[in-house]
């Protein structure tokens, strides 16, 4: 695949972060001596303190490539601005745990002026669209939506349909419905399955269900899904990538579809996942050199 040019760069920063900040600023000087534009959201652009050419009110439109710094979390927010609109995104770490951004705080500078100067080579993920029957508004989600009660104590019992097909009522917390990108984020901790996350694929998981024979499911990404509260049931609510969006009344469905546009991460390395997997989860490393490595100055 040819290597596409960059000559409009968007930043997306979490300006708590004082290292973050300080990147951003030398993010600015990397694109300045490459000829790349920089662009970054109005307020953002006030604490980073860039000249007005850089606060760009119809952010990120026009943007080849945006780069987030921050953590995982400043990376999905960023994200849910790039993907519906086709722009490649690449993370720098300056969070905690560092499992979707692809660079790291030290070097940082380097990786950037390669990419300005020979292009990037994004890499697809399916998102999902989440959408409230009788709403025209819609939900991007990079990693899962889910739906969760608000009141602990009372179990929901949720309707799964199929492409309009019922399969399921299952007695639960709550029901995830995840990407192949979110399966290692709560889809993992309810017992769902990783996934890679080129697989084009939906996973759908119980969330604390009350039944021994509930599993998580894995489905085809052209699958439409139904997720329905009952009508006796209150204080339900909608979450997308963690954040919460919507309370829902009795008898709300919600309808999960793979999203029309993919979000594109720029990847450095081509097992980034799988190396990933071994360094943050320790997947396929034993309980104890897992430990020893921990313990390492």
């Amino acid at each position: 695949m040819a290597h596409r040019k960059v000559s409009n760069l968007a930043l997306f920063v979490d300006v708590r972060r004082k290292a973050a900040v300080q990147a951003a600023k030398t993010v600015a000087v990397i694109a300045g001596q490459n000829g790349v534009t920089l662009q970054a959201g109005p307020e953002q652009a006030k604490v980073l303190g860039f000249n007005g050419a850089a606060a760009a009110p119809a952010f990120p439109k026009a943007a080849d490539l945006m780069v987030s710094l921050g953590g995982d979390g400043t990376l999905l927010r960023a994200a849910h601005l790039a993907g519906p609109l086709g722009i490649p995104i690449i993370g720098v770490d300056f969070g905690r745990v560092g499992f979707l951004t692809e660079v790291a705080a030290s070097g940082y500078e380097t990786v950037i002026a390669g990419l300005l100067r020979d292009g990037i080579e994004p890499e697809s993920h399916i998102a999902l669209c989440a959408r409230l029957a009788g709403s025209e508004k819609t939900f991007y989600a990079v990693n899962d939506v889910h739906i969760d009660r608000k009141h602990h104590g009372h179990i929901v019992n949720f309707g799964i349909h199929l492409s309009g097909e019922a399969i399921a009522n299952i007695p639960a917390d709550g029901i995830i419905v995840a990407s192949p990108t979110g399966s290692t984020a709560y889809l993992l901790s309810a017992g769902g399955p990783i996934m890679s996350p080129k697989l084009q694929a939906i996973g759908i998981a119980p969330i604390c269900p009350h039944t021994l024979f509930s599993r998580p499911l894995i489905v085809n990404a052209e699958e439409t899904i139904e997720i329905t509260v009952p009508k006796e049931s209150s204080g339900t609510q909608l979450f997308v990538d963690g954040q919460p969006e919507v309370e829902l009344e009795p008898g709300a469905k919600i309808e999960v579809t793979r999203a029309a546009r993919a979000v594109e991460f720029v990847r450095l390395d081509r097992r980034y996942f799988f190396h990933t997997l071994e360094r943050k989860l320790h997947w396929g490393t034993s309980i104890k050199r897992a430990l020893d490595e921990e313990r390492e100055p």
